[in-house]
């Protein structure tokens, strides 16, 4: 059922169960307060006594993947494996942890049937009755984030929380919400800091391939003053004088992730539908909102010409006046310390699926592991009596994996085959691949069908979809990409990639 037929569904049935009294009730402002989860959220009586809710959730599933591209070859992004459950669910079982009754989920349109079977599947599964409403976008549409809220606005008059598709995190939405709502906010955002484990010596150290953001916040109420991605600057950062004239303390954090986690207000999302040329909500539509919150402070403390001693009004600042609401504008974040990390690189994919499974095992699926067998002839899958599987591992039920094998730390996916006396740690295995015997993996993400033959060597590589490792080969922080007409191996330093927006403006 999607969001607009729950609503047709409710409609139907408060006008079958009203009496002629309670059908003459028109709408009216008196506000009405119900708990969603841990959440209190307020609502609005309207005819029939229907509620609007408080926050209407949308999910952005759309993107490509830019920096994960060696595993999206012929998986969906958002339906890549993380501790052995597809990535959309977590965005999902957010919205089931706070008792949210409809989503809407923005999604490429050649990826729409397999995440709606995921998704219709595993809700069934966990008994939880949730409206999706799919917003479809064409596969090569450069549609951005912008451009889909828009094309959902009309369709509710609740605040939007939007949430990336690649966002996992404990964080209680209480907490978002109560920052909205006492700043009277045009949009709130999630920001924590990096998720960075102790090394064996107990140290925490930065990835260099991290992609920081740099957040300027007020410390006095954690208003937004800057926030952008270090890809998207120049060798410098260059602040206004008229911004320094109305906020001369500012704390500008590198340790802090923008989560992508938003509440935005209606009166902002009016404003987003007024500007059709905005394509992107992260790199232009709070940008601009952060600007004319600077703005409006300035002019209420009577600093009427604090751009006259800089160069002329930008085509930004002209655009500002349009995009305007009459409402005072108000950019803030929540800042959380609960687990939290977004799913969109490379060097950090091994990473997160461990730390996903230790951190946040209370919130997966229910998981069956394999049964143990002592010998193959009359089963087709489980784990040989012989084999070594460390608790903090994730199997599948339905995978084969011979004697006197080891597996540490490691997930594996549905429809593996593990021949004997082969080694695996610290690794993602997805479903449908073949490791031969004494094979060894370190380190390593095996993408679906892949094939390792017999005494292979692989350690900090990535094996794409298909690929065949010959036998006896051995391997190093590669990436092994195969087709039908050639198969190739090459080094890729991930550090390097361009455009950390560019994920944006194809809907993440």
């Amino acid at each position: 059922m999607t969001v607009g037929e729950k609503r047709e569904q409710e409609e139907k049935d408060d006008s079958e169960n009203s009496d002629d009294e309670e059908k003459k009730v028109e709408t009216t402002d008196e506000p009405a307060s119900y708990t969603n989860g841990s959440v209190t959220l307020t609502s609005h009586v309207i005819k029939n006594k229907r509620l609007i809710p408080e926050f209407m959730p949308v999910i952005m599933a759309a993107g490509y993947g830019s920096q994960l591209y060696e595993l999206t070859n012929n998986t969906p992004k958002c339906m890549l494996p993380v501790a052995n459950v597809p990535l959309i669910w977590f965005p999902v079982q957010f919205l089931i942890r706070h008792n949210f009754k409809e989503t809407y989920i923005v999604v490429r349109e050649g990826a729409r049937e397999v995440i709606e079977k995921y998704l219709s599947a595993q809700l069934e599964k966990e008994g939880v009755k949730m409206a999706v409403e799919y917003v479809v976008i064409e596969d090569e549409s450069e549609k951005g984030t912008a451009d889909s809220l828009r094309i959902i606005a009309p369709k509710t008059k609740s605040n939007l929380l939007v949430i990336s598709g690649d966002l996992i995190t404990k964080v209680s939405l209480s907490e978002l919400a109560n920052v909205h709502r006492a700043s009277n906010a045009s949009i709130t955002a999630l920001v924590a800091p990096w998720y960075t484990p102790a090394n064996p010596e107990g140290k925490k150290k930065r990835n260099k391939k991290d992609d920081r953001d740099f957040v300027g916040l007020d410390p006095s109420d954690n208003r937004i003053l800057f926030l952008s991605n270090e890809k998207d600057l120049d060798d410098e950062i260059v602040f206004r004088k008229g911004q320094l004239s109305v906020f001369p303390h500012m704390r500008l954090y590198t340790t802090l992730r923008d989560c992508h986690l938003y509440i935005i207000s209606q009166t902002a999302v009016q404003a987003l539908m007024n500007k059709p040329e905005i394509a992107m909500l992260r790199c232009e539509f709070l940008p601009l909102l952060v600007r004319k919150q600077i703005k409006q402070v300035a002019n209420a403390e009577q600093f009427t010409d604090i751009y006259s001693t800089l160069e002329q009004e930008t085509e930004g600042d002209i655009k500002f006046a349009a995009l305007a609401p009459p409402e005072e504008t108000g950019c803030f974040v929540h800042i959380t310390d609960d687990f939290t990390v977004r799913v969109n690189q490379l060097h950090n994919y091994i990473k997160y699926n461990k730390a996903v499974g230790e951190l946040m095992s209370d919130m997966l699926p229910k998981h069956t592991p394999p049964a143990t067998v002592k010998s193959f002839e009359e089963t087709q899958y489980g784990v040989h009596q012989q084999t070594q599987v460390c608790k903090l591992s994730r199997v599948s039920e339905e995978v084969a994996i011979e004697g006197k094998c080891s597996v540490k730390r490691s997930f594996i996916g549905c429809g593996v085959k593990i021949g004997a006396h082969s080694r695996i740690a610290d690794c993602v295995i997805m479903s449908g691949v073949t490791i031969e015997s004494n094979v060894t993996l370190s380190n390593s993400v095996i993408c679906p069908g892949a094939i390792i033959r017999s005494k292979s060597n692989l350690k900090d590589c990535r094996v794409c979809d298909g690929y065949e490792v010959r036998s006896g080969s051995e391997f190093t922080d590669e990436t092994l990409i195969g087709d039908e007409e050639n198969m190739m191996s090459f080094s890729i330093d991930n550090s390097n990639n361009n455009s950390s927006s560019s994920d944006e403006n194809v809907l993440r």
